[in-house]
């Protein structure tokens, strides 16, 4: 029985990329091409800053990032890396200066004055915020999974507005990815411990299902800590005041208006989504005064929306299609 799962080897990332910026903690990849000739406007893809943004590459059966190259775009990915205790004073002014300092060098590099500027989770909190604060930069965005309206129903939700953060930072420095990964399964325990890896008993002699299940379980598991400034920052401005959606969030003295954002706007929601629900999205699509929006839906769950290949026959094609169309 085992057999089967030590002869797979788990390597994560599909498509070939390189080091473009290298910024101490932060990093800038560029993906290879896949045609000669390439759509006008780059895409900038920013993750989330609790996992690794890889997920849009896991392996080529669900790549996004393959499906993107093959439709002509110039693909972009921020990597932010995995935080040391040395690192524990980093803001969200820090990633959301240095999602600046990569739109600028794409920019520069490439002969434009603007980007599709892509986030998920995390990464689209961070990329709205910096959408409002250089709307000119950004010709096009794509929020995935969005946590902006963060006074949900949800359990993670709920449980993040009765923390104090401040102790966490004291007692640990950083929010370690073993804490966080805690805090995830037990949403629901059950079917993400017991339930999960019976299946995996149950179906151990299927290659695809045990293939695809090792590597989602290393991603699961490959996670970074959150500076402790930065856990400080989210849980008690986002979670806690809601100050995004209310309009009562400032990076550095300038506050993040949700009005500013007029540029086209692709949302994707996933229907099932236990951790940025359906409810984080709806009152920013229906506040922004954009008036090319669409969002699209899937009945998956938050990582389901990127690896599932329900996801990757209706939901991608549409997605991709719609970016393309602006980035001629």
């Amino acid at each position: 029985m085992l057999e089967s799962l030590r002869e797979i080897e788990v390597k994560p990332w599909s498509c070939e990329y390189e080091i473009v910026d290298e910024d101490w903690l932060f990093k800038l990849l560029h993906f290879k091409p896949k045609k000669k000739r390439l759509l006008k406007t780059p895409i900038l893809i920013a993750y989330a800053y609790i996992n690794r943004p890889y997920i849009l590459d896991l392996h080529e059966r669900v790549s996004v990032i393959r499906r993107m190259l093959e439709a002509g775009l110039d693909v972009w990915m921020i990597d932010w890396g995995y935080p040391k205790r040395a690192d524990r004073y980093y803001e969200i002014a820090d990633y959301v200066d240095y999602i600046d300092y990569c739109v600028e060098k794409i920019k520069e590099e490439r002969k434009v004055d603007s980007v599709t500027l892509h986030g998920y989770c995390l990464g689209a909190t961070l990329s709205v915020i910096y959408s409002s604060l250089y709307p000119k930069n950004v010709r096009n965005l794509v929020v995935q999974a969005p946590p902006i309206n963060f006074h949900t129903d949800n359990t993670l939700a709920v449980w993040a507005r009765n923390v104090t953060p401040e102790k966490v930072s004291r007692a640990l420095g950083n929010a370690s990815g073993d804490f966080l990964n805690i805090a995830f399964l037990l949403v629901d325990p059950i079917r993400l411990t017991v339930e999960k890896y019976q299946a995996l008993l149950d179906r151990i002699d299927d290659p695809k299902f045990v293939h695809d299940f090792l590597y989602m379980d290393h991603w699961i598991f490959d996670s970074p800590a959150i500076p402790g400034k930065v856990y400080e920052e989210y849980i008690t401005r986002w979670y806690h005041r809601n100050e995004l959606i209310r309009g009562e969030y400032e990076v550095r003295g300038r506050k993040v208006d949700l009005k500013n954002i007029t540029m086209p706007t692709l949302l994707l929601v996933a229907e099932k989504d236990h951790i940025t629900p359906p409810e984080c999205a709806k009152p920013f699509y229906e506040l922004i005064p954009s008036k090319d929006k669409l969002m699209l839906t899937v009945n998956k769950g938050h990582i389901g929306l990127t690896v599932s290949s329900a996801a990757h026959k209706t939901l991608w094609s549409e997605a991709i299609k719609w970016i393309v169309e602006r980035s001629k």
